[in-house]
């Protein structure tokens, strides 16, 4: 007989795991979270993964975290845009509890792997299996997210009779997760409905492409080392063209720019270099550093 309501059979078939995608991600239980006292979440990421929930607020916290702990989630299943699996409550039968959430569609992802790629930072780590601490800047550059910021971002379902989002078995689910993500950051993406592997293929295409341009751009022609051996031998000197100054630091455009303030120091490095570089190439002699003439007013 179902209890308070509930039909018990409902719930129980409906997250079949025959019924899992294929690439879905099946982790045996009972499972018990690693930490064993204080806050979940070792890794910037995973930690992210529960500040949200705690941005977003729920009664429950508490209640499953000490679920997570205690082996009370029997099995978990990870598929694209959901999370579910069976926790063991204080009814004699486990209740069926989920998380979805909002998978990204295609074109919202091309966007974000357009963003990615055209920092070679963020696509260095990724393809590192690193998540890089300030990914959210891609995301928010294209007005989405990669953690649930809002309640239209994630939602959570359980057979329980508690009505409280999340209750304390889908908040269970939810701090096993956040280790999950711990341990392999692209659970988060393929909870956003992009596998590890589509991810990666994206990434080095779109980088390949952006190479090869900067590979097949017209470079500044400049004479062989060897164009004049002998005047070089006898110490006659040899002219050096001097480069056209380039608008940005080329180490900057290639890798991104760096967060805070730091951006503004290495340009002020940067400038210095440069100056010292011109001043040697017109052959006056000094090395003495000065200060830039560009960081002189400030």
């Amino acid at each position: 007989m179902p209890w308070y309501g509930w039909d018990d059979d409902w719930y129980e078939n409906r997250y079949d795991p025959l019924d899992s995608t294929p690439d879905a991600i099946v982790i045996e239980g009972p499972l018990h979270a690693k930490s064993k006292r204080g806050d979940i979440g070792e890794t910037w990421w995973g930690m992210q993964w529960v500040q949200a929930m705690q941005m977003l607020g729920g009664g429950r916290l508490d209640r499953g975290k000490s679920y997570a702990r205690n082996g009370r989630v029997l099995k978990l299943t990870i598929q694209q845009g959901l999370a579910f699996g069976p926790v063991q409550g204080s009814y004699r039968t486990p209740y069926q509890a989920s998380i979805e959430l909002r998978i990204l569609a295609d074109k919202e992802w091309e966007t974000v792997i357009d963003a990615l790629s055209s920092r070679a930072i963020f696509a260095a780590k990724l393809l590192a299996g690193e998540m890089p601490e300030n990914i959210e800047e891609a995301f928010e550059g294209v007005n989405l997210t990669l953690f649930p910021q809002n309640w239209q971002d994630i939602s959570f379902e359980c057979s329980c009779p508690d009505w409280e989002e999340p209750c304390k078995h889908a908040a269970a689910i939810y701090y096993l997760l956040a280790e999950e993500i711990d341990r392999d950051p692209f659970v988060l993406f393929h909870l956003r409905g992009a596998t590890r592997e589509q991810i990666l293929a994206a990434l080095r295409r779109r980088r390949g492409v952006l190479e090869k341009d900067e590979e097949s751009a017209p470079k500044e022609a400049f004479p062989a080392l060897d164009a004049d051996l002998q005047a070089f031998w006898v110490g006659q000197p040899v002219s050096i063209p001097r480069p056209a100054p380039a608008s940005q630091p080329a180490m900057l455009a290639r890798l991104g720019y760096p967060p805070d303030s730091s951006e503004k120091d290495l340009r002020q490095i940067y400038a210095i270099v440069r100056e010292q570089a011109e001043r040697w190439l017109a052959g006056n002699g000094s090395t003495e550093v000065e200060q830039s003439s560009e960081t002189k007013d400030e």
